[in-house]
């Protein structure tokens, strides 16, 4: 019997692999306009063959427009008003705040401080770290701030007092005793730490029942009540800034803006252009090349570039005449949308739209700066709902999340208990008995 030898067999194989113009494409797409804009400057400076052309580029016919007229001379698309947006409008805009600002508001709002009272929670606010602990002892702001250490310590109390027990706590340990003393645990703080220090296990048994009411920290705590997620309220969040704009050109009539972006003015330089046909065959070949390769890569960079904005136009457009209805009368006609949907609608794939979608932000009619999530939220005429019902509660008596979802079915809408907990959370809206409290100290503050 002859051994079997070994033999070489050849066949077709599919292997997908990234060209260098799909890894330009891929990353230029699913920047939002302020990463894009910050990537596209490094670019213009390796890259001597792309600028800056002032003028305006119609994404919907491909014309590029001397000026900045309303609308396109071409295809009479709607291109926006031409009109100054004011710098600090623009700033507003795109800044997100943190939660020590959403906190320091509600501070102001419900605490009752006075104005010597109020500079000193500004000064403890400064001296919080990023998860509201307070660093720094009395004595030191006192002497900062030139007031007796007496007096730091009775503002502090004050703030806990008005509904905020965890203001201003050293430690995770001592924010834990506060929130357990909050509760209504009957240890006192000293005996609960010299428990939590001597006997960690009864501790532990203690807490126990009341672990889904504890946080870690005052910010996660805060964020809480706000019913945002933990990053979308890190201090050092990079600027939210809307990619396009829904306006209202006519009554009942809206259309979709792309914001202004200089990444929406680069072009081929044409000095660079004009001596390259000039003097290229006097260029050594070292040169020719390295011209070739940025002229090969300034090309990929501007098709990327339209590709990506004439795929958002048409995907923002799509969506915005799927929802006219809600635009023109309201929350009732929300219709959620899917991305499959938008997809086989386009004739694009789920991901391509997934990606050209992702980290983008809108500005309504209303001047909101809303994620593009927003369009695929199912919950959205649920909150509405769940919103109007609040309105009608009596604010003596505010209707828990079970009540809640009571009222919703009664309207034919069934929503599970955890469900209305979830979505009134999500909506930033305390619950029952924080709503009572609030109630409470507005009145004293009266």
């Amino acid at each position: 019997m002859n051994p079997r030898k070994p033999r070489l067999v050849l066949e077709p194989l599919q292997k997908r692999q990234m060209v260098p113009k799909m890894m330009v494409a891929s990353t230029l797409m699913a920047l939002p306009v302020l990463e894009l804009e910050a990537h596209l400057e490094r670019v213009l400076e390796e890259n001597p063959l792309l600028e800056i052309r002032e003028g305006t580029m119609c994404f919907g016919c491909g014309t590029e427009i001397p000026g900045y007229p309303d609308r396109c001379p071409r295809c009479g698309r709607y291109l926006g008003r031409n009109e100054e947006v004011p710098v600090e409008d623009v700033a507003s805009l795109g800044r997100e705040r943190g939660w020590k600002e959403f906190f320091f508001d509600e501070i102001l709002s419900l605490a009752g401080l006075r104005e010597d009272e109020k500079r000193i929670v500004q000064a403890l606010f400064v001296h919080l770290d990023a998860e509201g602990f307070l660093r720094e002892s009395t004595e030191t702001l006192a002497f900062e701030l030139r007031v007796p250490p007496k007096k730091v310590e009775e503002v502090v109390e004050k703030v806990r007092r008005a509904g905020f027990p965890g203001f201003a706590a050293q430690d995770a340990v001592e924010f834990l005793l506060m929130q357990l003393a909050e509760l209504g645990v009957g240890e006192s703080p000293q005996a609960l730490r010299r428990m939590f220090r001597e006997d960690p296990d009864r501790f532990a048994a203690l807490i126990r029942p009341y672990r889904d009411r504890l946080f870690f920290s005052p910010a996660q705590a805060f964020e809480s009540t706000l019913g945002r997620e933990r990053e979308d309220l890190e201090e050092d969040r990079s600027s939210v800034y809307p990619d396009a704009e829904i306006v209202e050109v006519a009554e009942g009539e809206f259309a979709v803006v792309l914001v202004p972006s200089f990444s929406m003015q680069v072009t081929l330089s044409e000095a660079a252009l004009a001596f390259w046909r000039k003097k290229h065959r006097e260029l050594p070949e070292r040169e020719r090349h390295f011209f070739r390769e940025k002229l090969r890569e300034a090309r990929e960079v501007l098709s990327c570039l339209s590709y990506r904005y004439r795929t958002l136009l048409r995907i923002l457009e799509y969506i915005v005449e799927r929802e006219r209805e809600f635009f023109r009368r309201g929350p009732s006609f929300f219709v959620p949308l899917t991305q499959g949907e938008i997809a086989g609608a386009l004739g694009m794939s789920v991901s391509g739209v997934c990606q050209v979608l992702k980290g983008k932000f809108l500005r309504f009619p209303d001047g909101v700066v809303r994620s593009v999530k927003f369009f695929f939220d199912a919950s959205y005429p649920v909150k509405e709902a769940m919103r109007a019902v609040l309105l009608q509660e009596d604010p003596r008596h505010p209707f828990s999340d079970r009540e809640i979802a009571e009222k919703l079915k009664a309207q034919g809408i069934c929503v599970a208990r955890r469900t209305c907990t979830l979505y009134r959370e999500e909506m930033g809206i305390p619950p029952s008995h924080l709503r009572r409290r609030i109630l409470k100290v507005q009145k004293k503050g009266v």
